[in-house]
């Protein structure tokens, strides 16, 4: 846990390096700053959650356990599998012995497992918008905490990559803190909106709305919790009742009432 000086410091951090992020109006140089901040937290916050995770087997496994619990219910033997903004791509390599291959990818190898074939597992650096992979190659893309961090003009992008390489019927696990709840960056104890490196949270109904622009078939949802499903795979269409009343509160008692909506799991479906 960061003491109360390890957090502050974590935080002004973080806002600069996001302040960079934000400021880049083109799209070819935050190619190039992804990498570039996410290597420099990793340096210049060695006290950083996923930093002190990643250097912990232990802490690690249990981060581990409830996603790779959650995607068990979309794989199979012969399923190929991919991670997107992986950090370490500890779930892709838990997950490889389950399915056919796994391959993690991040912006930077930092905090990357090495490669292990007999689990079928490969980590990836990628530039954080083209996948180097065949199209129509993988069954289940799965991201954990990961689209809040794009740019919001770089989000399309990213979908549209995933929807390019999953085959049809293939589905995207798309997991993020619900806006109405935040800001759930390292922000949300200094301020009232998100000032590092969640550069734009979403609603699920603005989630869904984007990847159905982008071309996904359908866009489903379930309630999942400490990755055990609790409700079949419902249309996404039913959360906007829930969600459109609660965006009307004020932001203070909001966070408090919606923080069941963490259990909402995105799938989009090719």
């Amino acid at each position: 846990m960061q003491s109360p000086e390890q957090l502050r410091q974590h935080f002004e951090i973080e806002r600069a390096l996001a302040a960079r992020l934000r400021g880049a109006t083109d799209k070819a140089e935050r190619r190039a700053l992804y990498g570039e901040v996410y290597r420099e937290r990793s340096e210049l916050i060695p006290h950083h959650p996923l930093v002190a995770q990643a250097g912990d087997a232990a802490a690690r496994e249990i981060a581990v356990a409830p996603q790779v619990r959650l995607l068990s219910r979309f794989v199979a033997p012969d399923s190929s599998f991919c991670e997107l903004g992986a950090g370490d791509g500890a779930v892709a390599r838990a997950l490889g012995p389950r399915v056919r291959s796994a391959v993690a990818f991040d912006v930077t190898d930092a905090l990357a497992l090495p490669d292990d074939e007999s689990a079928h597992f490969s980590f990836r650096v990628f530039d954080g918008f083209e996948l180097p992979l065949p199209p129509d190659s993988i069954d289940v893309a799965y991201s954990n905490d990961v689209v809040e961090h794009l740019h919001p003009d770089d989000v399309r992008d990213h979908a549209r990559a995933v929807l390019g390489v999953l085959r049809r019927g293939g589905v995207y696990v798309c997991v993020t803190p619900n806006r109405l709840s935040g800001p759930h960056d390292v922000s949300r104890h200094f301020s009232q909106t998100a000032e590092g490196f969640h550069l734009h949270e979403y609603t699920v109904t603005e989630l869904a709305r984007l990847f159905r622009q982008v071309g996904f078939s359908r866009v489903l949802i379930v309630l999942s919790v400490g990755g055990r499903q609790l409700t079949p795979r419902l249309p996404a269409g039913a959360i906007a009742w829930v969600e459109a009343p609660l965006a009307l509160l004020p932001q203070s008692p909001r966070r408090f009432l919606v923080t069941g909506l963490a259990a909402v799991k995105v799938v989009a479906v090719k």
